[in-house]
């Protein structure tokens, strides 16, 4: 087999090879943290999402928060953090459904403030930045007063 021929044999597989191994996924950075109230506890349940602004097919990444008040995102898999970039953020912490409290004057109330359960409300924004991100999420308690 001749030079020539060994080049044009090699040269598509390399090509093939440097290509096709790109799931076309983005790039993603470790995110942790906390969601904190303002008297420095911390939110010991719920979901955390953060969704990308500025760009037409937004990407979110979502994690759950743990009882000791950490949680970490995955976007693509679990812990796999987010794309960087400039992220709007909500929280929800709601009790778990099937647990039997959800039966009707038996469900607790959220001790999150509501305004956290919406992208356009929350007024959160985190800049994720291309390296390993720990954040601090500030969040209020929900209003005790049924007319607040």
């Amino acid at each position: 087999m001749g030079k020539n021929t060994l080049q044009r044999l090699l040269l598509p597989l390399l090509a093939v090879s440097l290509l096709g191994c790109s799931s076309g996924e983005i790039a993603t950075y470790p995110v942790s943290g906390v969601v904190r109230f303002p008297d420095g506890k911390l939110l010991r349940e719920g979901t955390i999402e953060f969704e990308i602004s500025g760009v037409k097919k937004p990407v979110t990444a979502t994690g759950e928060i743990a009882p000791d008040g950490s949680f970490f995102l995955g976007t693509y898999q679990i812990d796999d953090g987010a794309v960087a970039g400039s992220h709007r953020v909500v929280v929800i912490a709601d009790p778990v459904i099937g647990t039997g409290v959800e039966r009707p004057g038996l469900l607790p109330k959220s001790i999150l403030h509501p305004k956290y359960r919406d992208f356009r409300s929350s007024g959160i924004i985190v800049e994720v930045e291309p390296t390993t991100n720990n954040v601090v999420i500030d969040v209020e308690y929900a209003p005790t007063n049924e007319a607040e």
